[in-house]
């Protein structure tokens, strides 16, 4: 098993985001103090975002600079089955794209998780559907980020979705858990282990380690006080190193 470093945050957002409140120099400044190794600037983008060329150079600054290696990210939403994602064109000075299930990937577009759940309660989707969409749409986007030869997809907070739509981890069968991370190593797609969402859980985590997909820490932090903090993600990877070498 490649162990999971905990001198890294792949996951930081700063005030481009509409949610967040830390500049990029001061997220910098705080993984500095904390003497982290590499740090990403991931930032909520949509189609019709404007300013990514500003985030690549706000990020640029940090390039080969003392300190932590600085990247610069995006993160995005998968739309659909297909593993379309909400961004915009134009990613030059990025280096990841984080995928996100911030919305339900339906066939025709992203649904609302409350309107999953109530599709799910109503029996109008199985729940056993629901995620293999979600597997699915997830695996395809990661090939779609590959087939790009653009910035490298990162999934961000693989499952957070589960819950909001009624369902968990656990409900995920082994042999599709297998079979996506499989399809994620092969799209040369990387993981991060999520603080703020606590995800993925350590099945799932032993399950890519297995496979062989770069899992990283990310911590979505919203302020600098947050950069680099791991609670949850050292308890996962913790419980996910036994199941890994199995």
């Amino acid at each position: 098993m490649t162990a999971v470093a905990l001198d890294e945050d792949f996951h930081v957002h700063s005030a481009f985001s509409d949610d967040a409140r830390s500049t990029v120099a001061e997220n910098v400044a705080a993984a500095r103090q904390r003497g982290l190794r590499t740090l990403c600037i991931a930032d909520h983008v949509r189609r019709d975002t404007s300013w990514v060329p500003e985030l690549a150079v706000a990020v640029g600054k940090y390039r080969g600079s003392d300190g932590p290696r600085v990247l610069a990210g995006v993160e995005a939403k998968i739309l659909d089955t297909a593993g379309r994602l909400d961004l915009p064109p134009g990613l030059d000075g990025i280096d990841l794209v984080l995928i996100a299930d911030h919305q339900f990937p339906a066939d025709d577009g992203p649904a609302h998780p409350d309107q999953v759940r109530s599709a799910i309660a109503s029996g109008t989707l199985a729940g056993a559907q629901a995620i293999e969409q979600l597997c699915a749409a997830t695996a395809g986007a990661a090939r779609a980020a590959d087939q790009a030869a653009g910035p490298r997809g990162l999934i961000a907070h693989l499952f957070s979705l589960l819950p909001k739509i009624g369902l968990a981890e656990p409900m995920v069968p082994a042999p599709l858990l297998a079979w996506l991370a499989a399809e994620l190593a092969a799209a040369g797609a990387m993981v991060e282990v999520n603080e703020k969402w606590a995800c993925p859980s350590a099945r799932t985590v032993a399950a890519l380690l297995r496979a062989g997909v770069p899992v990283v820490a990310g911590s979505d932090s919203h302020h600098c006080r947050d950069v680099g903090v791991y609670r949850s993600v050292g308890l996962t990877l913790a419980d996910a190193s036994g199941g890994a070498s199995a």
